[in-house]
């Protein structure tokens, strides 16, 4: 059994599979477009995340307004005069 260099073993192996690879004329254009397509959903998805953030904010704020203002005192047993002018 003879002790073959392992760099150069490997070195051929590769060569040889190399050999063998037809490469795809349109791969870059095709994993740019995937590169491409994947931003823009990133991109749509942290708008609408942003959105949704602000619009729960919002409506937080505006329940915390409503509930913890003092509210109107219905009228009771007070009298109210109305003045209609002819």
């Amino acid at each position: 059994m003879s002790v073959d260099d392992p760099e150069a073993r490997l070195r051929d192996t590769l060569d040889s599979l190399a050999s063998t690879v037809v490469p795809s004329p349109d791969a870059y254009a095709r994993a740019r477009s995937e590169w491409q397509r994947r931003d823009r959903r990133r991109r749509l998805v942290m708008l609408v995340l942003a959105v949704l953030i602000v619009a729960v904010a919002d409506l937080v704020g505006l329940w915390a307004l409503h509930s913890f203002a003092a509210p109107d005192r219905p009228p009771g047993q007070e009298r109210i005069d109305v003045i209609v002018q002819p």
